[in-house]
């Protein structure tokens, strides 16, 4: 293995051998579409697969939560999500669960948007689109992550946000910020955690610039999944608990 390339612990979702996480992408072939895509992520196996055909169930999952889920607890929603097996450990698919939780509780508690219109199923799946289209392992190759976007991406559609409404592009830049700053904490990456962030800073901004009651952020010791992260930070994770052997 190269200087540049690190072994991680999170399987490959075809064989179970651990990926490779470089410091340059490759041209790599999708063993599922057949689609060539640029990525630094790999199986020593030579399998790869792409951010649309790893997270397709879980996308689709998500959509019908759009349409069915009760839940006014955005938490609620997230651990519903988790327990389905289509949500990886780690993946894109938690860049649009951020935002498909903090929607489906404001569509089912009724709270308009800031407009007077109601957040509609079809609110919750373009934040879905949204989410899904920012690139698994954007945390480490990007300087950003993904599901605290997520925050972003809720709020913006809350807000009305467009590239050319600046009121509203800060609030949405806001709830980013908010979030990346909960993750200034120089841990290894966890989709879990970062799933946290989001709907903190969503939920807080939400509360303190509108009055908009979604409930209690996620508590700290929280965390039910410790146990399948191989890179779990244990305790330096405000999250984590400890379940015993």
């Amino acid at each position: 293995m190269s200087k540049n390339q690190e072994r991680h612990n999170i399987s490959c979702m075809v064989c179970g051998e651990d990926l490779v996480y470089g410091e340059t992408a490759s041209d790599q072939t999708c063993v599922f579409c057949g689609q060539v895509y640029s990525s630094p992520i790999a199986c020593p196996e030579g399998h790869y697969v792409c951010d649309e055909c790893h997270s397709e169930d879980s996308i689709r999952f998500l959509e019908r939560l759009a349409r069915v889920d009760k839940s006014t607890d955005p938490k609620q929603v997230v651990h519903t999500a988790l327990m389905h097996p289509s949500f990886k450990f780690h993946g894109p698919e938690h860049h649009s669960l951020v935002p498909a939780a903090i929607l489906i509780a404001m569509k089912n508690r009724n709270v308009p948007m800031v407009d007077g219109s109601p957040v509609t199923t079809e609110t919750i799946l373009e934040g879905i689109r949204r989410g899904s289209r920012i690139p698994g392992g954007f945390c480490g190759y990007a300087g950003t992550c993904g599901a605290c976007v997520g925050a972003g991406v809720a709020v913006a559609l809350y807000v009305g946000s467009t590239p050319t409404k600046g009121p509203e592009r800060r609030v949405a830049h806001r709830a980013t910020s908010d979030a990346l700053h909960l993750s200034q904490d120089g841990l290894r990456r966890c989709c879990k955690r970062a799933t946290y962030f989001g709907l903190t800073a969503a939920m807080r901004l939400l509360h303190d610039e509108y009055g908009i009651d979604l409930g209690e952020v996620p508590e700290a010791n929280s965390c039910e999944y410790s146990s399948r992260n191989h890179d779990c930070e244990m305790a330096d994770c405000p999250y984590f608990r400890d379940l015993g052997p």
